[in-house]
């Protein structure tokens, strides 16, 4: 399964590079995303991710891949990104083309059923832990898995 100290390591750490790269203090970035500047602090300290919505944010600030911010790729490519449709709507376009029933999905993972019924529904988007945890299982990216990318 996904290790969370490695993923908070490595968001950690990367955010902290791209910030110095372009010279922006957790005030720039919380003054250019919307996330609370002790959310940011939180996120250099290691001691939270953000949810799906925040990393989108910082991915769109930074240019970079939603899998480069959390260590899934060392490739750091600076691109355009499509918008993100409703994760709903993707998530059922993505368990179609992969053939997958949210029962065979539970199963195999062991994810809560409720949990996938949620995504499903779109009551709920999945915390980071489980987006990778999804990306791994489908064997794509992360901004595939959200529609950033085709």
């Amino acid at each position: 399964g996904v290790r969370i100290m490695d993923i908070l390591s490595t968001f950690g750490e990367r955010l902290e590079e791209m910030m110095f790269e372009c010279g922006l203090s957790s005030y720039d970035v919380a003054g250019r995303t919307n996330i609370d500047v002790s959310g940011i602090r939180r996120y250099l300290r290691k001691a939270s991710l953000p949810n799906l919505f925040n990393a989108l944010k910082l991915a769109d600030l930074f240019a970079c891949s939603l899998d480069y911010l959390f260590g899934r790729t060392d490739d750091s490519y600076k691109t355009k990104f499509l918008p993100c449709p409703d994760f709903s709507e993707r998530f059922k376009e993505v368990l179609q083309e992969n053939n997958c029933t949210r029962y065979r999905l539970n199963k195999d993972t062991h994810i809560a059923e409720r949990c996938i019924d949620d995504w499903y529904y779109g009551r709920r988007v999945p915390t980071v832990e489980n987006l990778i945890e999804l990306a791994d299982y489908f064997y794509c990216t992360l901004d595939y898995l959200v529609g950033r990318e085709t």
